[in-house]
């Protein structure tokens, strides 16, 4: 199991520590949230190519499709996909940081999502 989790922290690319929070206005979030619904939705339909393409340069080069196919792999343990419960997003520095709930058949998940000011995923990592 700890091999498993390795391989979940390894898709952890960026990590923002400790940065306040600031209050983001409703569409802001709307527009986060449903841009981390695609994300997920892509890395659990293995659509590695279209999940890649809305990645930052830095997540680009870090996160490569084998180790995007790791989690995927460890994901599967937790049955299949279900339903998204309610995210929430907050501002770190110039960064949109939303945390999404996901429910699975046999296990649930959190996914942290961050993107730049440009709506390009600049950090994924899952719980």
């Amino acid at each position: 199991m700890m091999k498993k989790m390795a391989v979940l922290v390894a898709v952890t690319v960026l990590l923002l520590a400790g940065c306040g929070k600031n209050k983001v206005d409703e569409s802001t979030v709307e527009a986060h949230i449903k841009r981390s619904k695609e994300a997920v939705t892509l890395l659990n339909e293995e659509n590695f190519d279209e999940l890649r393409a809305m990645f930052d340069e830095t997540m680009k080069d870090a996160l490569t499709v084998e180790q995007l196919q790791q989690t995927v792999d460890v994901l599967k343990e937790s049955g299949e996909f279900s339903s998204f419960g309610d995210a929430s997003v907050s501002k770190r520095e110039s960064y949109f940081v939303v945390i999404l709930p996901a429910e699975y058949t046999k296990d649930k998940r959190v996914y942290e999502i961050t993107f730049d000011d440009q709506q390009r995923l600049a950090a994924l990592y899952v719980k």
